[in-house]
């Protein structure tokens, strides 16, 4: 005779991201020459190039070095003349991703450099510079 029970299972499995997020959380890569800490060591590998001045990404065309494969793919859209990053609302297109970016400001009229002494928002800032001197406050950015 088989012995019922009344025991209730609950599916507790994490969903990949969850698993991703607990792992990591746990694991922290620490810089040996400044306080920086990374919970993926890709991450640490990229901030280390900044205390050893490396360098290993090279232009073909000329002396340009990087220690950004993605700086360099952009530097190299400069000699080939290359443009790759297309406006979704207009023609334009650029070279360079962020050259991209401040393109489309004209478009979605995002402005999200913020004046610390007023309401003021600029679309960049350089305009927001601008801007603050309006103030006439000593030591203004």
């Amino acid at each position: 005779m088989m012995q019922q029970t009344n025991y209730h299972w609950e599916d507790t499995r994490r969903t990949p991201r969850e698993r991703q997020k607990a792992t990591t959380a746990n694991k922290v890569h620490q810089c040996p020459y400044c306080p920086y800490r990374a919970t993926k060591n890709h991450t640490l590998q990229r901030h280390l190039l900044k205390h050893t001045g490396e360098k290993p990404f090279s232009c073909p065309y000329c002396s340009y070095e990087t220690t950004r494969k993605e700086f360099l793919k952009e530097h190299i859209n400069r000699h080939t003349g290359e443009k790759p990053f297309a406006c979704p609302y207009c023609s334009y297109s650029s070279s360079h991703k962020n050259i991209l970016r401040r393109h489309m400001i004209k478009h979605t009229g995002e402005r999200a450099y913020q004046c610390a002494h007023c309401h003021y928002q600029a679309p960049d800032k350089q305009t927001l510079t601008l801007h603050i001197q309006t103030h006439n406050i000593d030591g203004a950015v």
